[in-house]
């Protein structure tokens, strides 16, 4: 069995685990990011922001989990506005890989790693 750190606000885990950020995630994501989880071998940080569910919002730590950890998920469409505002600053990170169905906004001008599901992940050599 896989031995998963799941860390919330503001708690940080120092360790050679590798990590992934979870922002905002809907349940697709996380039912598509647990059939990841189940097929990982290795102990595995999951850092998870969504204050909705746990009430402490700390922008501070999200942005710098962002650039700690080795991946980051973004789902910009499930945001709220206060994140939102830091969204282009998360994308410009080479780590991290959004989704969104908002065709409008250029998102692509930041960042060419835009996904439309997890399964890249099973691809990775982890």
């Amino acid at each position: 069995m896989t031995k998963i750190n799941v860390i919330t606000p503001p708690d940080i885990l120092h360790n050679q685990n590798k990590s992934f950020l979870l922002i905002f995630p809907n349940t697709d994501v996380r039912n598509e990011f647990q059939a990841f989880l189940e097929k990982f071998a290795k102990a595995i940080n999951v850092y998870l922001y969504s204050p909705e569910e746990d009430g402490d919002k700390d922008v501070a730590w999200l942005l710098a989990m962002a650039k700690i950890v080795d991946y980051t998920i973004f789902d910009v469409d499930n945001t709220e506005q206060e994140e939102k505002k830091f969204a282009s600053y998360i994308m410009s990170l080479p780590n991290t890989f959004y989704l969104t169905k908002d065709e409008v906004t250029p998102y692509n001008k930041l960042s060419l790693n835009r996904i439309y599901d997890l399964k890249w992940l099973f691809e990775l050599e982890l």
